[in-house]
């Protein structure tokens, strides 16, 4: 095969992400997920004790002269309301560091992250979404094909969700990633977290390139895409069947939509979705958010 270089579509490392002006904010958050990982083994260490010493008290109430053991039972169990009231202190420290960052939007901004989630809403009912991960192009003349490259994709999904570590009143717009950490949209930046860290990508350091592409599909074909034409599987120069291949077939040419996210930090990520219409409406109002999120 006559190649030209593999293009590989993935993002810096996470630690290599961060926009500068969401540095502090991430200490802040590696803060309090250091503080709660402090908590949870102190909370770890109080629970075995206090199984500790209640086993030692159920033992003590089983012996048939426990009755001599009036004072030492006593102690235990004052012992165990004790433990009881410091583990439930570091319960409500815990669920404070679980709190993580507070976000609050104007009422402008707000509608606009609405409208915004409503065409990822949209995106989500797309029958077949894919992580592109490589694009390489070929010689056409050769590989016997009207294709212009080839690309390497996995199926993924999109969801809603939230995390632990950021308090928002709205579930971040959520993007699977095969080879890197997954993406969630929040109203004022991307959550990445990947390999035990993560990064802050501000909004406004994402851009967001849409293309229409006509797609050689050798799979099924998804109920919601556009047949636009028919291709074989070995063709000629002109496009027309060779015939030197005795079990050549015909392959439906689709259109699909692609979405390309990208910043200077190092995002590098393309998604392939089998219906473009709402491909675009999800690009051009994430553009119109980026416009209400610069002027808020």
């Amino acid at each position: 095969m006559n190649n030209f270089d593999k293009v590989y579509f993935k993002s810096k490392v996470v630690d290599k992400l961060s926009s500068q002006s969401l540095i502090e904010m991430k200490s802040t958050l590696q803060d309090i997920e250091s503080g709660k990982k402090k908590l949870k083994v102190e909370m770890a260490s109080a629970t075995k004790v206090i199984k500790s010493v209640e086993s030692q008290l159920h033992w003590i109430n089983w012996f048939p002269l426990k009755f001599l053991f009036k004072e030492k039972i006593s102690l235990k169990e004052q012992t165990i309301l004790s433990l009881e009231g410091d583990l439930n202190a570091l319960k409500v420290k815990y669920e404070k560091h679980r709190l993580g960052l507070d976000i609050s939007l104007t009422d402008r901004l707000e509608a606009a992250f609405g409208t915004l989630d409503d065409k990822f809403a949209d995106l989500m009912s797309t029958e077949k979404i894919w992580d592109v991960t490589t694009s390489q192009k070929f010689d056409r003349v050769i590989e016997r094909t009207t294709a212009n490259s080839t690309v390497e994709r996995a199926p993924i999904a999109l969801r809603r969700s939230n995390t632990s570590k950021i308090l928002c009143d709205y579930k971040a717009l959520h993007f699977e990633n095969i080879n890197g950490g997954d993406l969630s949209f929040f109203p004022q930046f991307i959550f990445i977290e990947n390999n035990h860290d993560f990064a802050l990508v501000d909004i406004l350091e994402i851009d967001i390139h849409y293309t229409l592409v006509s797609f050689i599909e050798s799979e099924d074909v998804p109920c919601d895409t556009e047949v636009v034409g028919h291709t074989w599987a070995k063709a000629n120069k002109n496009g027309n069947r060779d015939k030197r291949f005795t079990d050549n077939y015909q392959i439906p040419v689709v259109e699909y939509g692609e979405l390309h996210f990208k910043s200077k930090s190092g995002i590098n990520e393309v998604y392939m979705f089998s219906n473009p219409e709402p491909v675009i409406a999800f690009k051009y109002m994430f553009d119109q958010y980026k416009q209400v999120l610069a002027n808020t």
